[in-house]
């Protein structure tokens, strides 16, 4: 007869044993078939199955399923699509810029930039006039023409877009409307963090940062302590954010970035996207296929092996077991479990 303590092993070993093909597996990036060569610059999902990326030549594609299939679309134009935003799974934007051939030949002054809406899922888009008619051709607040690389809005009115030759731009009014915001430093700013419609930050050439805690009345250049140019920016909190860029550049701050330090990367590529799903879990991506992934905030991180050598551009995440990296040569990247 089995003692009791031999009943107790018995039972906790088959416990185990029934337990075992259940465990989730850690997630990982598999390659999603694009069927494009071209390069993707922006990737936006309204969930776990809806989603939109943008590129070269007037691309855009749409899935359904998290991108098991992609679907190109008829080309909403020729130009370079930058950005891709939905407030909802119906009311979206691109961002995209003309070339020097195709600009507008009766904009005063030219305008580098578009902006386009749909309200139909992307099915149909529209011209958002960035122009803003309230105001005088010499007002402050007008566009000036320049160039916008990045969108992002904190809610369903509030927006900024950031770009060339210090331009930044706000929406109140979910993108109906957009006012110009002064910069103190007149650079290129690649990319822009907002928490709400009150913070935000911009990093761009010459390893740049402003913050802003008024909504943008006032931006104020915090010092990183680096020359290098960043590319992107991500703040989970009002205290914690990274900032990425030239040359394997990886700069942390945990207090609004009244300080910043550097990161050791491990790598030399040009780092263009950062994107934390929490206050220790992050990803980097740049040229050359890079990924980088920390669980430590950054004190280590790791280079994940793709088979790509595709130059990655942008993140996009909906979840921490769920995201999306796109580059060039139509890669596109999942992280799942």
């Amino acid at each position: 007869m089995l003692s009791k303590r031999s009943i107790l092993s018995i039972a906790l070993t088959a416990l185990c044993l029934f337990s075992w093909p259940v465990q989730a597996k850690s997630a990982q990036w598999v390659t999603q078939n694009s069927s494009v060569l071209t390069r993707l610059l922006g990737v936006f999902f309204a969930d776990r199955h809806q989603g939109w990326v943008v590129g070269s030549n007037g691309l855009l594609l749409t899935t359904k399923d998290g991108g098991i299939h992609w679907e190109r679309k008829a080309a909403l134009n020729r130009e370079v699509l930058r950005d891709v935003y939905f407030l909802d799974p119906q009311r979206g934007f691109v961002l995209g810029e003309y070339t020097v051939f195709n600009r507008p030949a009766s904009d005063v002054p030219k305008s580098r930039a578009f902006l386009l809406a749909s309200d139909d899922s992307g099915k149909s888009w529209s011209d958002v006039n960035l122009v803003n008619e309230e105001l005088k051709p010499d007002d402050p607040k007008q566009y000036n023409g320049g160039g916008i690389v990045r969108l992002v809005f904190v809610d369903d009115r509030t927006g900024w877009a950031c770009g060339e030759a210090g331009l930044m731009m706000v929406t109140r009014d979910a993108g109906r409307t957009w006012f110009r915001q002064p910069l103190p430093i007149n650079k290129l700013y690649f990319d822009v963090s907002a928490l709400d419609e009150s913070s935000a930050w911009t990093v761009g050439g010459g390893g740049v940062v402003l913050r802003t805690v008024d909504g943008g009345k006032n931006w104020n250049e915090q010092i990183t302590g680096t020359t290098k140019t960043l590319r992107g920016v991500h703040f989970i909190d009002s205290k914690r954010g990274w900032a990425v860029g030239s040359d394997g550049t990886i700069m942390a701050t945990t207090n609004g970035g009244n300080r910043w330090q550097a990161q050791a990367s491990g790598c030399t590529e040009n780092l263009n996207a950062v994107y934390f799903t929490s206050k220790s879990e992050g990803w980097a991506a740049g040229d050359r296929g890079v990924l980088l992934h920390t669980m430590d905030g950054g004190t280590q991180w790791e280079r994940i092996a793709l088979k790509t050598r595709s130059d990655l551009t942008r993140f996009f995440f909906i979840a921490p077991d769920c995201g999306w990296v796109v580059g060039t040569n139509g890669a596109i990247f999942k992280y799942q479990p």
